[in-house]
């Protein structure tokens, strides 16, 4: 122990005696293990285990049309019921409901909370207690027992103080008295982000056409039973029911998946290890960068390595001396990346909160992650020192003692030393193209330019009940109270009910135009469909160009009638005028009354902008959503705002309050997370690539200093000087691209196969990474050719 402590002693006196190369190395170190532990904590975080006893054994049951493409359909209470009757894989079927709710009944505003409808036996399969009070029991759920409310830990501590004493209170959710029975433990949020819980009644006597499928079933596979035998007995149990019941369930079948899958795609764990191999990349570039410098030291220090192995030191001791070295290097490094990572880690969860929301979902620098970072210190202390090491211990100890008496260096790494470049070179290729991959989407979404004033638009959704959205005079009712007091504001100069905002996907129907589908379960021309109020088109600035707009005369009594905007003319209706025709949404016709122009009806990503506004008083919406137009500070209305919705009903919150600008860019954040981070990775790799390409030139210049003087004194130019200089640095940098944009491609396909809104890269963009990386060699190479340039020709010979 004493001589190793003394060995990783001298190996920092080395180190402080060149503190150039040591603050080079440090660097490089830090910023790939920075790097790559930033993408492992996103990855960890995103991948990790539902927080449940046995957690593999959770998974969720859907019904799919085995006939129309396999596409998951929601169960019904029937399904629930025969399947937990006729099962025998699973210790326990539970059905729930993901469902916001309003909550009320103390002194603070209306307020929405994300919340689920549960069967009670959902918390023995989860295997979790309450930390107050009870969870939901069967009796919770029976016809006529009392109302019931499960609180999350979150909601008690944000919402009740954390009061110890609210078991028994009585609090108003969605208009209805509930006695609180229990707190659930923090981190508990099931099924993704619920903060209460009410019980789900499922009907003992629902019949095989008893409502429409919209419930999710989870189970607990029974010991030694795995997902493949469940799955084969849910099918089984499919086509029985199908059998029985070919009304309603023929051409129906069942799919066991993870639980986790719910929420996260199932190949959201290949996409993420998939960008945690190219971020990788940064590590392997640092540590080849850090190996180029320990060799050019060790090259420095072959009359020391000669007397040393001359007076008897083993070639193991050689090696050990270097990777402790490199170890000192790396754990400094190490602690720099650490600091590096946690301030991306943060950065990332805070540009991703309440996108990515899932309980078990949680991005921090935690005990695994440091662990992985140590490792990564390791590794990169043997990968940056094991070569410099072996090549130093390898050599011939007495012509190493004759080339350091004659002034020379007496290692030869020049062609090691290059290759490692090339290595470097052909990475950060491949790491660029994740970089503008991901950047460019990012920019491109903020480059489509809005039809609107979207900075000048209020928006929030309104938490309105099943009973009001379905009923057209509470609907009607309401959009005429509130609009007329949103439009006294002072500074608002418009304003709408919308089910869906201009910009945020209307969705793509199927549709047919002057007459009903023959079959509706056919495919046929999809459209976005949008809900609106008269007044629409005043908040985003924009009149109708052929027609009428809809007004308030527009009621459920009326004609059901309907805008479209100019790309449906273009796209459906170019050869007659489209004022007059049907357009059919299954059972729904609404007449065709006026044109307007093209607001966004989709994503800014999305290039359909086709679409079709209905009266959100005749047609009934999911949801509705509030606009405001102004010409100051939308985000200034929000207390007027939320007054006018309280004047109209005092239990109806006001949530998701943003610029319509905000609101549209709002689940883009994950994609501009990533495209930060990736900016951030692919200039970190290309300022170690240059540094790398420096470090090797200026090297091969210095041991080149004779042959440059001999070239000089026998008339070789300057230019002639620089040519030379230059031709090293373009094979290295040539020959590294060149493997690198193979690896682009490959990188680019993978990416494009397993994320749907990126395609494979452009060959123009393969230019610019050519592009790129060429121009920033030139800037690493710019100084060793001028030292070459520089030096005299007796200084050049007088070195040897």
């Amino acid at each position: 122990m004493e001589g190793f402590l003394s060995e990783l002693r001298s190996s920092a006196r080395i180190l402080r005696r060149s503190p150039g190369l040591s603050l080079s190395a440090i660097m490089a170190l830090a910023m790939g293990i920075g790097f790559t532990t930033i993408m492992f904590s996103i990855v960890h975080g995103g991948t990790r285990k539902l927080p449940f006893p046995e957690p593999g054994e959770l998974v969720a049951v859907n019904k799919t049309a085995a006939l129309r493409g396999g596409f998951d359909l929601g169960a019904s209470a029937f399904d629930y019921l025969e399947w937990s009757r006729q099962q025998r894989a699973f210790e326990g079927l539970a059905a729930f409901q993901a469902n916001s709710v309003n909550l009320a009944g103390d002194a603070s505003r209306p307020d929405r909370r994300s919340g689920a409808l549960v069967t009670p036996n959902t918390f023995a399969l989860l295997g979790t207690n309450p930390l107050l009070g009870r969870v939901l029991l069967d009796a919770d759920a029976a016809p006529g027992a009392p109302a019931v409310v499960l609180l999350g830990y979150d909601l008690w501590r944000a919402r009740f103080q954390a009061d110890s004493g609210i078991v028994g209170q009585v609090i108003r959710v969605n208009g209805t008295s509930r006695e609180v029975v229990g707190v659930m433990p923090p981190r508990f949020g099931f099924p993704v982000h619920s903060e209460l819980w009410l019980p789900l009644r499922i009907d003992p006597s629902a019949t095989p056409s008893a409502g429409r499928g919209s419930l999710t079933i989870f189970g607990r596979l029974r010991d030694g039973i795995g997902a493949g035998e469940a799955q084969a007995e849910m099918a089984t149990i499919a086509n029985r029911m199908g059998r029985q019941f070919p009304a309603t369930h023929e051409g129906l079948s069942a799919r066991v998946y993870p639980f986790v899958e719910t929420e996260m795609a199932p190949n959201t764990a290949t996409i993420l290890y998939l960008m945690l191999g190219v971020v990788s990349f940064a590590l392997l570039i640092a540590c080849a960068n850090v190996a180029n410098l320990l060799l050019a030291r060790a090259a420095g220090r072959t009359r020391e390595t000669a007397i040393r192995t001359a007076l008897g030191a083993r070639r193991s001791r050689i090696v050990i001396q270097h990777l402790l070295e490199s170890l000192v290097l790396a754990a400094i490094g190490g602690g720099m990346g650490m600091g590096i990572a946690v301030f991306g880690v943060r950065y990332f969860a805070r540009a991703t909160a309440g996108i990515i929301n899932a309980f078990w979902i949680d991005f921090r620098v935690d005990v695994p992650v440091m662990m992985f970072a140590t490792a990564l210190v390791a590794v990169a202390a043997v990968l940056a020192g094991i070569i410099p090491g072996l090549r130093a211990s390898s050599a011939n100890v007495a012509e190493l003692l004759k080339d350091s008496s004659a002034g020379t260096t007496g290692l030869r790494i020049g062609r090691l030393a290059r290759s490692l470049v090339g290595v470097e070179v052909a990475l950060a290729t491949g790491l660029l193209l994740m970089t503008m991959t991901f950047t460019k989407t990012a920019i491109g979404l903020h480059a489509v330019r809005l039809p609107f004033p979207a900075d000048q638009v209020f928006t929030g959704q309104l938490g309105l009940l099943q009973e009001t959205l379905g009923s057209t005079d509470r609907r009607a009712a309401l959009a005429r109270d509130l609009t007329g007091r949103l439009d006294a504001i002072p500074g608002a100069s418009a304003s709408a009910l919308v089910s869906v905002l201009p910009g945020k996907g209307a969705g793509n129907p199927i549709f047919s135009l002057d007459a009903p589908a023959a079959d509706s379960s056919q495919s046929g021309p999809t459209t976005g469909l949008a809900l609106v109020t008269p007044g629409f088109l005043d908040v985003l600035g924009a009149q109708v160009t052929r027609g009428r707009d809809l007004n308030w005369q527009d009621v459920a009594t009326a004609p059901a009638v309907a805008l479209v905007n100019q790309s449906w003319v273009r796209k459906f209706s170019n050869d007659r005028d489209p004022i007059g025709r049907q357009v059919w949404f299954d059972d729904l016709a609404l007449e065709i009354v006026g044109v307007v122009p093209d607001l966004q009806m989709q994503d800014p990503g999305d290039p359909a902008s086709d679409g079709v506004y209905a009266s959100l008083l005749q047609v009934r919406p999911y949801v509705v959503r509030v606009m405001v137009r102004t010409a100051g500070d939308p985000l200034a209305l929000t207390g007027a705002v939320r007054d006018a919705v309280e004047a109209v009903d005092r239990d109806l919150p006001l949530f998701e309050i943003a610029t319509l600008r905000e609101a549209i860019y709002a689940d883009k954040k994950v994609l501009e997370a990533f495209g930060g981070l990736f900016f951030l990775f692919g200039v970190g790799a290309l300022f170690l690539t240059v540094l790398g390409l420096y470090g090797v030139v200026s090297f091969a210049v210095r041991q080149r200093s004779r042959e440059i003087g001999v070239r000089v004194a026998l008339g070789a130019t300057p230019r002639d000087v620089a040519a030379l200089v230059l031709r090293q640095g373009a094979w290295l940098v040539g020959a590294g691209m060149a493997v690198g944009l193979l690896i682009a491609f490959a990188l680019s396909r993978a990416m494009a196969a397993n994320v749907d809104f990126i395609r494979p890269a452009a060959p123009l963009t393969y230019v610019a990474i050519a592009g790129v990386i060429g121009v920033t060699a030139l800037a690493g190479l710019l100084r060793p050719v001028r030292r070459a340039v520089g030096l005299p020709p007796m200084t050049a010979l007088r070195l040897e």
